[in-house]
């Protein structure tokens, strides 16, 4: 005879499912295969050594869990409880000191029965996640900041085991990059890959069984990938996972329009809002420094309503470009001129795209655009909104002169290019290494980078972007560094009777068959 209980046991509110309340273990633990806690008080050992009674002197240690019972491989707590560590990583000839430190706690209380059943160096991958990986995700990486998307992302990962490993594989790639050249990190990586390739044969068998209750958490493992993509390797295979959530998110909303946004709730649909806008900026920084070009099918799939200008506007707040919505969408705009024409943004004149576009961003105002953001911004920080805005500014009008071709420029190419890139070196000087929009430098450092050939300029770019490298010790950056240099030494030894090939510098760029992304 089956007894009921009057409270769902510890592994169904874990998940946050109904539970059947089942005695003495429940049914729907039991029907799909994993571990019922229980109903009543958890008593768990936590690492550490007894202190009283018979058992003084010997050490316990926890069972490390990710969602739906499956295990998440730990490594050796020595390298989990680094602490104000100093490493010295190489890349070539280069080097760089970085300092690891023990994140601190987990937003979510320790008394969550989630985090209770995990070891100690789970809970160091997800604090170190949520703090060190999160810094480079958002800008304002606040705890207390609502709504914090990084905080909504780990409570979906409650549901899907998938997520969960690809949120451990992308701290641990992380760590490894921190400690890259000292003996810790190795262990790092292989933890990393050994999620990762976890987390793949989970999504195989999740993505065959799209429906509501799995949709939101699909999407962020394709985001979380396209972005580990970038963490680890620093390559175009992010392209595969942008294409990916690109063709879930039209599939899903063609199958069923219903699910979009009536079959989920308010903050699943603004989540998932905000993972779309992630992935299409993505997709346009990855394509504009590339031998390939933007594909930007998540534009227009997103409801109803739901435009390219609603999605931009969504990541200009706390993406960690900080690139501004107008200057997004002219970026789009031109590459839409460009490699599908006639395909100008709805507000530019269909018969004079170019003349539009050029117009927009020589009206574009940094101030008031920095001034607008501040009541939805958790610190004051217009200054440095300004600056940042000022060099996107300059470098999208430098870079719309490249990507419309010459019949179509007229008089609009900028006749004084080097005066564009001393204004994106000044603009992004003024912001602090320690301040978090100082990582939202990238591409306009990038493109000031590809378009001067003056040797002071230069240097100043390479010391930059191995500033950010310390900062940021994503893969991508020191791709961006090293692809910048052998950029440099195609272009200068270019034959002196064809100077049309380094003023071209995005073709000549392209024709090199390198890929990196400056952002």
């Amino acid at each position: 005879m089956v007894r009921k209980s009057k409270t769902a046991c510890h592994t169904c509110r874990r998940r946050r499912l109904r539970c059947d309340e089942a005695k003495p273990h429940c049914q729907r633990c039991a029907a799909e295969g994993v571990e019922c806690l229980g109903y009543g008080k958890m008593i768990l050992w936590v690492d550490g050594v007894a202190s009283r009674g018979k058992l003084m002197g010997k050490t316990f240690n926890t069972t490390s869990l990710s969602p739906k019972g499956s295990p998440v491989a730990s490594p050796p707590s020595s390298n989990a409880h680094t602490s104000n560590q100093l490493s010295t990583s190489h890349h070539g000839h280069d080097s760089r000191v970085v300092a690891s430190q023990t994140p601190p706690a987990l937003y979510s209380s320790l008394l969550d029965p989630w985090l209770q059943q995990m070891d100690y160096n789970t809970r160091h991958y997800l604090a170190h996640f949520l703090t060190n990986v999160g810094n480079d995700l958002i800008v304002h990486n606040l705890p207390s900041h609502k709504p914090n998307p990084l905080r909504v992302l780990l409570e979906f990962s409650q549901q899907s085991s998938a997520l969960f490993n690809i949120i451990i594989a992308m701290s641990a790639h992380h760590q490894h990059n921190l400690l890259l050249g000292t003996p810790g990190a190795q262990t790092h990586q292989i933890h990393g890959l050994r999620c990762k390739g976890r987390a793949l044969h989970l999504l195989s068998h999740e993505i065959t069984h799209i429906n509501p209750s799995n949709y939101t958490t699909l999407l962020a493992s394709s985001m979380l990938l396209s972005e580990m993509a970038l963490l680890e390797l620093g390559d175009d295979t992010w392209r595969i996972h942008v294409g990916a959530a690109a063709r879930l998110v039209r599939g899903i909303t063609m199958s069923c329009p219903s699910i979009v946004p009536d079959g989920m709730g308010v903050e699943a649909y603004a989540f998932c809002s905000w993972m779309i806008s992630r992935l299409v900026l993505q997709d346009m920084f990855g394509s504009s420094l590339s031998s390939t070009t933007a594909n930007c099918d998540l534009q227009g799939v997103w409801g109803p309503g739901q435009g390219i200008d609603r999605v931009l506007r969504i990541a200009e707040l706390d993406h960690y470009s900080s690139c501004p919505a107008q200057i997004s969408q002219l970026i789009l705009a031109a590459s839409s001129v460009h490699n599908t024409p006639p395909g100008p943004p709805v507000f530019c004149d269909r018969d004079n795209p170019t003349t539009c576009i050029f117009s927009s961003i020589q009206q574009f105002d940094p101030a008031e655009w920095a001034l607008a953001l501040q009541p939805h911004t958790p610190t004051d920080d217009f200054t440095e909104r300004y600056h940042i805005a000022s060099a996107y500014k300059a470098a999208a009008a430098l870079y719309v002169a490249q990507i419309i071709p010459d019949e179509q420029m007229c008089d609009h190419r900028n006749r004084e290019p080097q005066y564009l890139v001393h204004d994106i070196l000044h603009h992004i000087s003024q912001i602090s290494q320690t301040n978090p929009l100082f990582k939202s430098s990238i591409w306009p450092i990038c493109i000031a980078g590809a378009e001067t050939t003056d040797v002071h300029h230069r240097a100043t770019v390479l010391s930059h972007l191995r500033t950010l490298s310390i900062a940021i010790p994503w893969q991508s950056t020191y791709v961006a560094e090293q692809g910048l240099k052998a950029f440099w030494e195609r272009i200068d030894a270019l034959p002196q009777h064809e100077p049309h090939r380094a003023r071209r510098w995005l073709d000549e760029f392209r024709s090199m068959g390198v890929s990196i992304y400056p952002a």
